[in-house]
């Protein structure tokens, strides 16, 4: 392995002047070692000093996610898990020279003789599986660890898994409809499919009501917060999604992402496959890439072109995209994921954020890299302070 090349990317990256093919150069030198003594042994060339035997590498190993993020060859990469610690010490080395120092170095000078104990932070873990389904009665299930069938409501068995909720028909109906409620607190998403075969996506702090069995002449659904939907196509039975009683999306096949959240300036619906009409005193229809967006305030209705689906979508594949995105839109993710309140002091200026990285990461760990964009954070229990 050529060291010198090395250690250039690795500084590169560290200086956030890589440009993306210099990072998937990094990442495929990273997974070449096999998880074999190869690239510990090039890194003993690049550095006289290897970290203490037992430091911990977790969060390096983040970093190395972040950089394996990069690559083109993500999916393959990401399942050959024997690279882990050889990434982790490769990443090591882009970290400034006083944290390695503190890593490495042994205690030399002795301990004060007073000194008051130092408050360790929290560790804060990353959001998971888990939602409350609501039945028709009232009846609360926590589906965190349920499985199997776990009810029978009007018309269809409602059964769980592999993290997904869906309905099996069983024909036994009534005339009055049965409406469920799927709800994921903060801190947990999940799946639903739907009786007419419709996926849906719920992201956290997000709600979805729905009827067990899509009778009549359309199909209705009730949304709050955020969903990602890849809707079954029925030309006969058109879909919609009634958007917190201020919005209506109208559909008969495709895919789109809708976020509703109350503490976000817009009603924002992106387009990812087929076509939509939103309604909300003005009408819209959307091509592929297109994104309406319904000021909250204003009640103005604008459509954007040319939108990063990409983006949009990332909390669904378990990533986090921060590019080009405002401080506060990055701290409502937080908020909603980790499951926390986000309080700012004075002075606290906005600043923009890049990048992408894995969501199962603690809260932690995501802040010493956001740190690195000159703005500071305090955990005080479940509580995050953004400090100037």
């Amino acid at each position: 392995m050529d060291t010198s090349r090395l250690k250039w990317l690795i500084e590169k990256y560290h200086r956030n002047t890589a440009s993306p093919e210099e990072l998937k150069e990094l990442a495929d030198l990273v997974a070449a070692s096999g998880g074999d003594q190869a690239l510990e042994e090039s890194l003993a060339e690049i550095i006289a000093q290897r970290p203490e035997e037992g430091t911990d590498l977790a969060p390096y190993e983040h970093l190395a996610d972040r950089v394996l993020l990069q690559s083109k060859h993500i999916h393959s990469l990401r399942r050959a898990r024997l690279w882990k610690s050889a990434a982790a010490a490769c990443i090591l080395l882009a970290v400034s020279a006083t944290a390695l120092t503190l890593l490495t170095k042994k205690q030399e000078s002795p301990q004060p003789v007073a000194t008051a104990p130092v408050q360790k932070a929290p560790v804060i873990q990353p959001g998971s599986y888990g939602a409350v389904l609501t039945l028709a009665d009232g009846t609360d299930i926590v589906l965190d660890s349920a499985g199997g069938k776990v009810a029978s409501q009007n018309g269809a068995d409602v059964m769980v898994t592999n993290d997904q909720v869906a309905y099996r028909t069983t024909g036994e109906t009534t005339d009055a409809p049965a409406y469920n409620t799927l709800s994921t607190p903060k801190g947990r998403q999940f799946r639903i499919q739907l009786p007419d075969g419709t996926m849906v996506w719920l992201n956290a702090g997000s709600s979805i009501r729905y009827p067990t069995v899509f009778n009549g002449k359309e199909r209705v659904v009730n949304l709050r917060g955020e969903a990602y939907f890849e809707v079954a196509k029925n030309a006969a039975m058109p879909f919609s999604v009634r958007v917190n009683e201020q919005a209506s999306i109208h559909v008969t096949g495709t895919h789109f992402n809708v976020n509703a959240y109350s503490n976000e300036p817009n009603i924002a619906t992106t387009l990812l496959e087929g076509s939509v009409r939103f309604e909300a005193g003005e009408t819209v229809t959307l091509r592929p890439g297109q994104q309406s967006q319904l000021n909250l305030q204003t009640g103005k209705l604008s459509v954007h072109n040319d939108v990063e689906t990409g983006k949009v979508i990332a909390w669904k594949n378990g990533l986090f995209d921060f590019s080009n995105a405002g401080l506060k839109e990055v701290m409502n993710q937080l908020e909603r994921w980790y499951d926390i309140d986000v309080v700012y002091e004075k002075n606290v200026r906005d600043i923009r954020f890049f990048g992408k990285m894995t969501r199962n990461i603690t809260l932690n760990d995501l802040l010493m890299i956001l740190e690195r964009s000159k703005v500071h954070f305090r955990i005080e229990g479940r509580k995050l302070v953004v400090l100037p």
